[in-house]
């Protein structure tokens, strides 16, 4: 009997929700020998430029690689509109579908109701623990999620008789730096201890809160009680062992299956509609300990900051791991002799078999397009940890079949779909099956991949051209120094990219300092380009660091070296300057940022902070004198902030 496959759309594969859907699902076909196919969108809260590209692989959601489809509702319209995300289910193909926590009419749905559990849990802690100031942390009101928590919440309060101060109200956006940050604005205005109860709509930022509490010498519980909504993988941990509300997300995600396969088995199209009630999980943070010291139980001897950043010992196992593969890749190598390299990393990452499929030509798209897959493919490697490493070049069609047909059996249990891409083009596809640690790890790590590929395959077709160029006479010492001058360049300024100001300013750093001579390293940050991209596109804030570049080589001399670092980071080294000539440099600086925006028509308003470093026999580590340019850049952005210099580009 041919295994059913699973095909399961989501967001955002390493957050806590959707790895628990992720487990539920695969503990199901474990059980039935089922196959889990992942697509994972990345349609974050705070969004990046190329988030749209993963929306490519959903086009594989077709009779053709899956019998069913689950969709982890939540999880993608958080943040938009559910009645969009309803359309966008509606026009996949004609298949079972199942929404996973939100009620879509005409579709099958599994559901949590977790208004009982949260009342429960304010009436707990009112009569328990005599508990009568509320604290909310919620999402702002574009998370439908957190609105329909907060309305629980709100009746619990009211049938304990207990208001809600506007003031105790305040926005955390589901992400546990925002959520501290809130919580200690919200102190800080207030100055004493006016709550002694906090409710989270989730327990990343119950997490938060703890934190920012201890922070600001709050003790949990003993001043104040706090209740979060998930019981994730944290909640759970000794050194936390706060108090929530468990959804039971795997228990919702097993039952989504089940009734997805009972109903492609039957043959049906049926509007089940299967509801699970959330329970309340009352543990040290709310008062309730039977261990002893709550002090010690949420913290043990875990040093606060490494709390609060959430980093244990596994993470830390990962984060090395990761380090190693980005030391270990750091010089790209052609396509060919990259397949080992990858077959190195997946056993250490314990990745059981993976695929790459490549395009026999990049795909343009763009934001706002319907993508297209190509009519011609190729399986290039194969990796599985038993026989290791297989180089393919198997050509097919993925408008037929994501992978081709004799490699299906490779398909057991659960794997996830990932892009290749990179700026506006696609170059292909991963099909690959994690391993144990944390889904996080795994985004992460392909993500870093994808961009080993990419830079494989533009230096295999570099060396194509080179032999092409050979066989033409033309001379291979030029275009091998405009290969390398355009690897050390950054293409959109032109300026020095990273590496080459690196090997550039290290070099000009020695050569000085080797007569006993001195100068300046000079570190620039853009002021508002954040604010820019949100307000004007990032074609505007393009513009302005095209700009700002512009006005960097015009005051520095030829002698200096000028690079840019990423993003809106900028870094100079000018020999036989001295701080008399940067308070001159910053002043005129100052002044070409003034005339920009005085003749310019643009919206936007162009600024920039710099900081610097006197280098010398004494000192000639570059990246010690980035980090002390640094240092010396942020007091004057806060002395910017502090004098309301920094203005809002509007």
């Amino acid at each position: 009997m041919q295994k059913i496959r699973i095909g399961v759309l989501l967001n955002t594969m390493y957050s806590e929700y959707s790895s628990c859907v992720i487990d539920g699902i695969e503990q199901f076909c474990q059980e039935h020998g089922c196959v889990q196919i992942i697509f994972p969108l990345l349609r974050g809260i705070t969004p990046t430029k190329y988030d749209f590209q993963f929306n490519s692989i959903s086009s594989f959601i077709d009779s053709n690689n899956i019998d069913v489809l689950i969709v982890s509702t939540p999880t993608i319209a958080n943040g938009g509109s559910l009645e969009l995300v309803c359309e966008e289910i509606k026009n996949l193909p004609d298949m079972v579908k199942v929404s996973l926590g939100c009620d879509i009419p005409g579709l099958p749905s599994v559901v949590v109701s977790p208004s009982k559990a949260i009342i429960d849990s304010v009436k707990h802690l009112y009569k328990k623990h005599n508990r009568r100031n509320f604290l909310l942390i919620r999402a702002n009101q574009s998370f439908f999620e957190s609105n329909e928590r907060e309305q629980a919440f709100r009746r619990g309060l009211k049938e304990c008789g207990l208001e809600l101060k506007d003031e105790n109200v305040i926005d955390g956006n589901f992400i546990f730096e925002h959520a501290y940050e809130a919580l200690s604005k919200r102190i800080k205005k207030s100055k004493k201890i006016d709550f002694d109860a906090v409710f989270c709509v989730n327990d990343n930022m119950a997490l938060a809160s703890i934190a920012c509490l201890e922070d600001n010498g709050i003790r949990v519980p003993r001043d104040v009680s706090l209740i979060g909504f998930d019981n994730i993988d944290n909640s759970r941990e000794d050194r936390f062992n706060f108090s929530t509300i468990d959804q039971r997300i795997s228990m919702q995600s097993y039952e989504a299956a089940k009734i997805a396969c009972r109903l492609f088995e039957q043959k049906k199209r049926s509007a089940i509609r299967k509801c699970i009630n959330a329970v309340p999980v009352f543990r040290a943070s709310c008062g309730c300990d039977n261990n002893g010291d709550v002090r010690k139980k949420l913290f043990m001897n875990t040093d606060k900051k490494i709390y609060s950043k959430k980093i244990n010992s596994r993470s830390s196992y990962q984060l090395y791991l990761l380090h190693a593969f980005l030391v270990e890749n750091q010089n790209p190598v052609p396509l060919e002799g990259l397949y080992n390299r990858l077959a190195y990393s997946f056993g250490l990452f314990e990745i059981e078999n993976a695929m790459l499929v490549l395009y026999e030509h990049p795909v343009h798209y763009e934001k706002g397009d319907v993508f297209n897959y190509p009519e011609n493919a190729v399986l290039k490697m194969i990796y599985n940890a038993g026989s290791g490493l297989e180089v393919k070049d198997a050509k097919f069609n993925p408008h037929h079949v994501m992978i081709p047909f004799e490699f299906e059996n490779i398909l057991t249990s659960t794997h996830v779909v990932f892009p290749v891409f990179s700026d506006d083009y696609q170059y292909g596809y991963f099909v690959f099956k994690m391993g144990t640690y944390e889904k996080m790890f795994y985004q992460s790590m392909f993500e870093l991949i994808t961009k080993e590929i990419v830079a494989s395959i533009k230096i295999s077709q570099a060396e194509i051209d080179k032999s092409d160029l050979e066989s033409r006479n033309i001379s291979l010492s030029e275009y091998s120094e405009e290969l390398h001058t355009l690897s050390l360049t950054d293409e959109m300024t032109k300026l020095l990219n990273r590496r080459g100001f690196y090997e550039t300013a290290e070099h000009t750093i020695l050569s000085y300092t080797s007569f006993a001579k001195h100068g300046l390293v000079i570190y620039g940050d853009m002021d508002g380009l954040k604010r820019i991209n949100d307000t004007f596109g990032h074609e505007a804030g393009d513009r302005a660091i095209k700009k700002e570049a512009e006005i960097l080589k015009n005051l520095f001399r030829s002698s200096d070296v000028i690079g840019r670092l990423g993003g809106d980071e900028f870094a100079i080294v000018a020999p036989d300057m001295t701080i008399n000539d940067f308070a001159r440099i910053k002043k005129s600086l100052e002044e070409k940022c003034a005339e920009y925006n005085a003749l310019e028509e643009d919206p936007f308003v162009l600024s920039i902070s710099i900081g610097c470093a006197e280098f010398s026999e004494k000192q000639i580590s570059l990246d010690a004198l980035l980090n002390e340019a640094d240092m010396k850049l942020y007091e004057e952005k806060r002395m910017k902030k502090q004098n309301g210099i920094v203005r809002s580009s509007s």
